[in-house]
């Protein structure tokens, strides 16, 4: 079974809950940095649904390991070349502020090595296979993550 990224971010915010129920201290972030966890969560929903409607619009495949037939780089393209996992990393940072402990803030630092090298290396080679000198001034550009 593949590991998409959206059960990957489930699994991370799974995790984050464990870590609030077994973490030795209650909540140790305070109520301000709770708050920007919702706008975050809100901010990275946000980048994931305006980059899922951009591929709609491409009419290019969302799927990791699918075939693309559209080299993406208008809207948040033109920022990351990553955007929806941009998004899913700012929604794991906000639900670990939400979930009121340090600990949690882990859980996005694994899911952005984890997607980096179980899904955008491979991604990446895809691209420039169908793209070729096109993707690579892509590259050139823009940024991987931000």
């Amino acid at each position: 079974m593949k590991l998409y990224p959206p059960f990957m971010v489930l699994i991370g915010i799974g995790a984050q809950l464990l870590i609030g129920q077994i973490a030795p201290v209650s909540s140790i972030i305070g109520l301000g940095l709770q708050s920007l966890g919702v706008v975050l969560l809100i901010a990275g929903l946000a980048a994931i649904l305006l980059t899922a409607r951009a591929f709609s619009k491409e009419e290019t495949t969302i799927i990791p390991d699918g075939e693309p037939s559209s080299l993406m780089q208008n809207g948040l393209f033109a920022y990351s070349r990553n955007p929806i996992y941009v998004g899913m990393a700012i929604v794991l940072t906000g639900s670990a502020l939400l979930s009121g402990t340090y600990w949690s803030l882990l859980v996005p630092v694994v899911f952005v090595i984890a997607v980096q090298q179980i899904w955008i290396v491979k991604e990446e080679e895809n691209m420039e296979a169908e793209f070729g000198q096109h993707y690579r001034d892509y590259k050139q550009r823009v940024r991987r993550w931000l």
